[in-house]
């Protein structure tokens, strides 16, 4: 990888512009304009991260000693932008609905954006670091401030949501700092003190690094930042947040949230396989399993409609876990896969049962019916939605699991195989039995289809991402999953 001048000025450019619309939060919260200006200044910073990711994702790097961002680096920060840019332009008529219904007040608008933009760019800010210290404070400050969006509609419920988010979250970042120290320690002697936490610095020297002390230190890393991705059974909090945070929210929190915590166990995972080959991607593997198969159970069972997206959450971080705990070049390239194509398919799914619950005035599924009738556009995105996140084609999931599968089956892994297929055939069932009688029979009351253009432009725009994901590979995409693979495994996928 070469290092291209003007990255760097890219970087700063885009931290300029958080910082600036961050003071424009802070003073400008009680305009009437604020629900327009922000998810404009979201769309802005989306073409900055472009023109700053772009030029790594085709392989380049930016590495000035501060900062470090390599192809993994940029394609967790644009799946951020794509995503937050989309959920702020669906808040201006989510939220603006709660206003005029009186759930919310006025004052709490600008609160609401506030809260948003700190947490869209901390997440942006924690991709850039090249200190893995670094990028524990940044994922411990997306936990903070995630908990006061769970917590925004200040209910018994959400509220109860938000203290469970924050306590284990946190629980699970304290188990990771632990790990940190391990990790800490077995640098003494092979990398320079004020570099120890240095990921470029700590993969050079993988070689001389304390066997012993690593695996200790995985252990800890991969439970700690697994509370924050959802593992099971660590997951007790994700449920009850995604169903209680607002619909954008949600969104934010399911497709890229949870990518954080998992960025942070694939730069130790990276580090560790080199030291210890097999055994972070055997706690992976595990962790996976388990998740994929007690989350598809829980889909079944659901009558929440948001609860049940945040279980197929966790059955999506299963697969993403698995593919790096089968370890080939094939099932990582499939769970680099998994994870940008449930980035982008993830909010269709929140975005459309925010429209639909706010209609309804209910979550639970048993009492939603009709909706081909009442709310064409958003039946046909939650159905869509819903095919494309079990792995229908010809979506973006449908290539990344069967990537997966083809995986498995090359390791000789023939009970894996049986469990991912068993799986992920529960979990369609689960949204046969659960979705699509939503969509028929007739409704007892009138319910207004609220036509606002923020409702349906994000939806439209994700629904045309991961149905091109899914019938077309750029060269480029495809190119920077090789060089992520690269980074991960040390060797090419072809």
């Amino acid at each position: 990888p070469q290092e291209v001048e003007g990255m760097n000025i890219a970087l700063l450019i885009l931290i300029g512009w958080m910082v600036f619309y961050s003071i424009v939060c802070v003073f400008g919260r009680k305009s009437k304009y604020i629900d327009k200006v922000m998810p404009f200044c979201t769309l802005v910073q989306l073409v900055l991260a472009a023109v700053l990711c772009i030029p790594i994702i085709d392989g380049n790097v930016l590495d000035d000693g501060l900062f470090y961002m390599d192809s993994m680096s940029a394609v967790f920060m644009m799946l951020v932008a794509v995503v937050g840019s989309m959920a702020s332009v669906y808040s201006m008529a989510y939220i603006g609905y709660e206003s005029d219904e009186g759930e919310i007040l006025t004052r709490d608008i600008g609160q609401y954006y506030a809260l948003m933009m700190a947490f869209i760019s901390v997440m942006m800010l924690t991709f850039t670091a090249r200190s893995m210290a670094i990028v524990w404070l940044g994922i411990g400050a997306t936990t903070l401030v995630s908990t006061f969006l769970v917590g925004f509609h200040t209910n018994e419920e959400s509220t109860e949501a938000a203290w469970k988010s924050i306590i284990l979250c946190s629980v699970g970042i304290t188990i990771a700092l632990a790990g940190y120290t391990l990790v800490y320690a077995s640098t003494i002697g092979a990398v320079d003190s004020d570099a120890s936490f240095d990921w470029p610095a700590l993969m050079a020297a993988a070689d001389s690094l304390d066997p012993a002390l690593m695996k200790m230190a995985m252990v800890l890393i991969i439970v700690g930042f697994g509370t924050k991705v959802g593992f099971v059974p660590l997951h007790a909090w994700l449920p009850d947040a995604h169903s209680q945070a607002p619909s954008p929210v949600s969104g934010l929190l399911s497709a890229v949230l949870l990518n954080c915590a998992m960025y942070g166990i694939l730069r130790f995972y990276s580090i560790s396989e080199l030291v210890n080959p097999g055994f972070a991607s055997s706690l992976l593997l595990v962790f996976g399993v388990i998740s994929l198969v007690i989350a598809a159970l829980f889909m079944v069972s659901s009558k929440d409609l948001k609860r049940m997206l945040a279980y197929s959450s966790i059955e999506n971080m299963g697969l993403i876990a698995i593919g790096f705990g089968i370890g080939s070049p094939l099932a990582i390239a499939g769970a680099i896969l998994q994870l940008i194509a449930h980035s982008v398919t993830k909010p269709i799914l929140f975005f459309s049962a925010g429209n639909i619950i706010q209609a309804y005035g209910t979550r639970n599924m048993r009492e939603i019916h009709g909706l081909g009738r009442t709310m064409p556009f958003s039946a046909f995105m939650l159905s869509a939605g819903s095919l494309a996140i079990v792995g229908a084609p010809p979506f973006a999931v449908f290539v990344s699991e069967f990537t997966l599968l083809s995986a498995s089956i090359d390791s000789g892994m023939v009970w894996l195989t049986v469990a991912m297929v068993l799986a992920l055939t529960i979990v369609f069932a689960g949204f046969t039995r659960n979705v699509f009688p939503m969509m028929l029979g007739g409704c007892d009351r009138t319910i207004e289809d609220d036509r606002h253009p923020s409702r349906f432009v994000p939806l439209a725009v994700l629904f045309v991402l991961t149905l091109t994901l899914g019938l077309f590979m750029p060269e480029q995409l495809k190119d920077c999953i090789i060089g992520i693979v690269h980074t991960i495994e040390g060797v090419a996928l072809w």
